[in-house]
């Protein structure tokens, strides 16, 4: 039986999910930059915060999320795929 690995970004994201609540009251319209499960902090645009983490981090996997009540889906089309 193959074993089951945690997606990229799995933990960052469980993280976001789980401080929801607390993240909408304190930053909400903001970008929040998480690594595993620690936020390492709010900023004003989603430049700042990738800019921000690329300082603090490093070329590693990150989340940057903007701090909404709800998620809104986004789609892309591939033009190279002729879609």
């Amino acid at each position: 039986m193959p074993a089951t690995h945690p997606t990229e970004l799995e933990s960052e994201l469980g993280f976001f999910n789980a401080h929801r609540s607390e993240l909408l009251q304190e930053a909400e319209g903001k970008f929040a930059l998480i690594k595993g499960n620690s936020l390492i902090g709010t900023f004003e645009n989603e430049t700042a915060a990738i800019r921000r983490g690329y300082e603090v981090l490093g070329n590693v996997p990150f989340l940057v999320k903007k701090i909404t009540e709800v998620d809104i889906p986004l789609s892309f089309s591939s033009f190279n795929l002729g879609l």
